[in-house]
């Protein structure tokens, strides 16, 4: 039973009625270690609702993830401040979402900025170290790049065409055990 008032918690957070994510304490009891059976459940659960969806839907299942991931995106970046220029945004994004999801800006070695334009393209590419989806799909045996990949992918451009303006589509260029290669497509 709650036994603070909803204008305690409120003044507790300094926020009034609005939720703000960095007013949530950084320490958690129980601790972590704590969560883990309930977050392997979880993963389990979703790699099971993933091949559910793909088994009714088919090759359907990608756009369907990638829709939901890319509203989820667009709804929580519209908490984030604006920011045009896209190797800031992409930086302040993946430190928020540290912890769930890991990227950093990427370039070859014969480029000088990671901002590349070639052929009439605007592209980045990105590194995404630890990933729940990853993590997931490893859990539950299942290939890299399937519908639950969708997701972040989606997820990843919402978030970015909220915060700079520009649109953007993200691609698959090397997925692995430890880390994948993404190009962030701006358009």
């Amino acid at each position: 039973m709650m036994t603070e008032s909803i204008e305690e918690i409120n003044k507790q957070f300094k926020t009034g009625s609005v939720f703000r994510a960095e007013d949530v304490p950084i320490s958690c009891a129980p601790s972590a270690k704590e969560f883990e059976p309930t977050l392997h459940g979880v993963m389990r659960m979703n790699g099971l609702i993933i091949k559910s969806l793909q088994e009714i839907s088919g090759r359907g299942a990608n756009a369907v993830t990638f829709r939901a991931g890319k509203k989820f995106g667009h709804e929580t970046a519209k908490y984030f401040r604006k920011i045009e220029d896209v190797e800031e945004a992409l930086r302040e994004l993946s430190y928020i979402l540290h912890g769930q999801y890991t990227f950093e800006l990427w370039k070859p070695a014969d480029k000088e900025d990671y901002v590349v334009t070639e052929n009439g393209e605007t592209f980045i590419f990105l590194v995404f170290h630890d990933c729940i989806v990853r993590q997931t799909l490893r859990c539950n045996g299942m290939e890299q790049g399937g519908p639950l990949c969708q997701t972040l992918y989606g997820y990843v451009v919402g978030a970015i065409e909220e915060i700079t303006g520009r649109r953007a589509k993200l691609e698959i260029v090397h997925t692995g055990p430890n880390a994948c290669l993404k190009k962030l497509i701006l358009k």
